[in-house]
């Protein structure tokens, strides 16, 4: 018996295709990890560099991750050298997140690179239709759109 996906179902099937290939990158010549990944570590500097100082619990919920998955991440860039963990002054049962000179450094990689790789992901795309895919993705996830949490089971 040959299925055929309906319209809906083709479309949501290309959104996630585009969900995986944003996650792992598209492999344009280390174009990906230069910036443009948003990988949980990648999310995390960019967010420090924005409120150094945030406490893991307050970093957890802004990222929408699990506490174990932001961990695990902050163990790994406090390995790399390019977050240090301080206790707090005011309560010292929490650990505020801060970045070090090497991860300003990464940030400033990060940010430096990004319009490059926004500009070759999206370089199939006229300007014309890059305004309306912009239009089509704000009705989408706009005001009155689902939520992440919406989708969580």
């Amino acid at each position: 018996m040959d299925y055929q996906l309906s319209p809906n179902e083709q479309l949501m099937e290309q959104i996630f295709r585009l969900y995986a290939v944003l996650r792992r990158g598209p492999g344009l010549g280390g174009e990906w990890e230069k910036g443009g990944r948003p990988s949980a570590q990648n999310r995390i500097l960019i967010m420090l560099s924005e409120s150094d100082g945030i406490s893991q619990r307050d970093m957890t919920t802004l990222l929408q991750l699990r506490p174990q998955s932001v961990s695990e991440t902050l163990g790994k860039l406090v390995s790399a050298g390019l977050v240090e963990r301080r206790q707090s002054a005011r309560d010292k049962r929490i650990f505020n997140i801060f970045l070090t000179d090497e991860g300003r450094d990464r940030v400033s990689e990060l940010i430096e690179n990004r319009p490059d790789f926004a500009a070759l992901f999206l370089s199939p795309l006229s300007d014309g239709e890059k305004a309306q895919l912009t239009e089509l993705l704000r009705k989408l996830v706009g005001p009155g759109g689902p939520e992440p949490e919406d989708f969580e089971e």
